[in-house]
């Protein structure tokens, strides 16, 4: 299996990107994308947080749960503003988890095409700890 780095586009969003207020306070950019994929081979998918914001991230159709979760956290990597803080993921990961139409999204090998995610759909960080 190739490995494929996400890239950010050039569309910036001005909302603020924060995912689990006070844990983090940062803006980046909007939407992220495989630089080697086909843009058909991508689809966009709107990311809730909790405070009630939300964000874009592009992935392969084909992406696993794993890969969704990565892109969510490029989000943040590629912030306009460097030295704002630092975000722990496996703390984040640890207590929150993604969510599509009620389902948790905990198995990262899973494919989100197994759910029935498709372009424009939105996904939710849920709280507390996503459990079995």
């Amino acid at each position: 299996m190739e490995m494929v780095k996400i890239m950010p586009s050039t569309e910036h969003e001005d909302k603020s990107l924060s995912v689990l207020d006070p844990l983090i306070c940062r803006k980046s950019l909007r939407n992220l994308s495989y630089r080697k994929l086909p843009r058909q081979l991508l689809i966009e998918l709107s990311v809730l947080k909790l405070d009630g914001s939300s964000f874009d991230v592009n992935v392969a159709r084909n992406a696993s749960i794993g890969e969704l979760k990565q892109a969510v956290e490029e989000v943040f990597s590629f912030s306009p503003k460097s030295g704002e803080g630092n975000i722990s993921w496996s703390h984040v990961w640890g207590h929150f988890c993604l969510c599509y139409e009620g389902k948790k999204l905990i198995n990262d090998k899973v494919h989100i095409r197994r759910f029935g995610i498709n372009d424009g759909d939105q996904v939710s960080f849920n709280s507390p700890i996503c459990g079995i």
